[in-house]
């Protein structure tokens, strides 16, 4: 017979899934998922235990897994979406064009625009970092600036595109575990981000004052243009496939849609534009793209495919199960029902919201989860009180979202401090906009938030979007 999972059976799970994941980016240094898996196996344990057959809660994980189907094709456009551009020259090309930005006596606003621009186009904070981000860090050390500060400005803007732009898994993952659509979430967003990205402009415009007499990289901004023209034909018609994406998705299409035809554009300019056989673009589009060239320049123009975002596939599978265990048998909604029963106001539970998927991103090391659990646990919650579900879905992108990028033992803060050869402590004062997008939030509530409990209630009714 089931029964409700007491309260320290549940804390034994959680425990049990924290340490595991811990042990296994720290100590054995294996993929993320190890950990994930090892939690999943303690909730199948405990749900036995209390009544749940295997069919059961098999059915649970696979409910989990279920709602992130489309979030999983969107992901694998995305690799081979880049492995095509990158193959084919698009993305050669935006690196080339967008050094043309760069003032050498703002460059710390110069990387962080250009940065947000290109994880926009790119919908990923990782390619963003291990493409411009490498460039700018070249750069950047030649003009004797300290890297923590450019490091800084690469990963707010590598996370703005992350969070903000319609190709993103995973601001596409957010709009599907909030049932909200993301053509309505991509302008919806933009109250709290275009704040913050005011805010960071200043912030990085004050920091560079310091280093305005520094020696000019003018020579070292030639060389890379060099280096693009070398492994691609660089040409500003190489910037209409990531306009037309764009466009696509300006007219309301769906992501999945835009992102077809957005591979199937960029292999026509690969085979047409590069003279590349279709052989080679599939190539890139699963195994990537790998250049022979050096390893110090290798690593802007290498990679994409899916097989490169392999883990990426294991770990989203593995949360959205796990969370599915979760939500069928309310572990986590026992664990947090204490202060959930002291929540009265819509206020507080907006407030709670952003406190819930920061402590998730810290606790289980992954930016994933900081959507997923909060989203299975609180969804019912926004229902009932008729708050609008872009609101939530906002809260998550402005929290958990964006902490992650800064949490030292965070998977979404490792990667790319791995890639650009920074401490996530060093770089952690000059990555504004990741700890200023919180702050931003709770202000935003506590002062300007409606605490009625009908609030826009109006979307109570509203349809879940895909």
């Amino acid at each position: 017979m089931k029964k409700n999972i007491p309260y320290f059976q549940c804390v034994a799970v959680i425990v049990t899934l924290s340490v595991s994941l811990i042990l296994n980016i720290f100590v054995f240094n294996k993929p993320l998922y190890f950990g994930l898996i090892i939690g999943l196996i303690a909730s199948f344990i405990v749900g036995i235990i209390n009544g749940y057959n295997i069919r059961t809660l098999i059915n649970f994980a696979y409910a989990g897994l279920k709602k992130s189907s489309k979030v999983l094709i969107m992901l694998s456009m995305i690799a081979m979406l880049i492995g095509i551009w990158k193959v084919g020259g698009v993305i050669p090309a935006m690196l080339y064009y967008s050094f043309g930005m760069i003032n050498e006596r703002i460059f710390l606003v110069s990387s962080f625009i250009i940065s947000s621009a290109i994880s926009m186009l790119m919908g990923t904070s990782t390619g963003t970092v291990s493409t411009v981000g490498i460039v700018l860090i070249g750069l950047g050390s030649a003009m004797n600036i300290p890297l923590p500060a450019i490091a800084g400005t690469i990963i707010s803007g590598a996370f703005f595109g992350d969070r903000t732009s319609p190709i993103s898994s995973v601001f596409n993952l957010v709009s599907t575990m909030t049932e909200t659509s993301p053509h309505e979430n991509s302008k919806y967003f933009m109250k709290t981000i275009s704040i913050g990205a005011v805010l960071s402009i200043i912030f990085y415009f004050v920091i560079g004052l310091n280093y305005t007499g520094m020696n000019s990289n003018a020579h070292n901004i030639i060389d890379y243009k060099n280096l693009m023209t070398q492994y691609a034909n660089i040409s500003p018609l190489l910037l209409i496939p990531p306009v037309i994406l764009i466009v696509f998705y300006a007219f309301k299409l769906t992501a999945l849609y835009t992102m077809a035809a957005s591979v199937a554009i960029g292999t026509i300019f690969s085979i047409v534009y590069q003279r590349i056989s279709a052989i080679e673009v599939v190539k890139a589009a699963v195994m990537g793209f790998h250049p022979s060239m050096p390893a110090e320049y290798s690593v802007v123009l290498a990679g994409g495919g899916l097989v490169s975002f392999k883990t990426m596939f294991i770990v989203l599978v593995c949360a959205t199960s796990l969370n599915g265990v979760f939500e069928g048998t309310k572990m986590v909604e026992t664990l947090i029902e204490p202060i959930l029963k002291k929540i009265k106001t819509s206020r507080e539970l907006m407030l709670f919201t952003i406190g819930f998927s920061i402590v998730s991103a810290l606790f289980m090391c992954n930016q994933v989860i900081s959507i997923i659990v909060p989203s299975g646990v609180l969804m019912q919650r926004y229902k009932d009180m008729g708050i609008d579900k872009k609101e939530f879905a906002r809260l998550l992108s402005d929290s958990g979202v964006m902490v992650s990028s800064i949490i030292p033992w965070n998977v979404a803060a490792l990667t790319p401090a791995s890639i650009m050869g920074v401490s996530v402590i060093s770089y952690l004062p000059y990555a504004f906009l990741s700890y200023i997008m919180p702050i931003i939030s709770a202000v935003s509530i506590l002062f300007f938030q409606n605490n009625s409990l009908a609030f826009k209630r109006g979307n109570m009714n509203e349809e879940s979007h895909s």
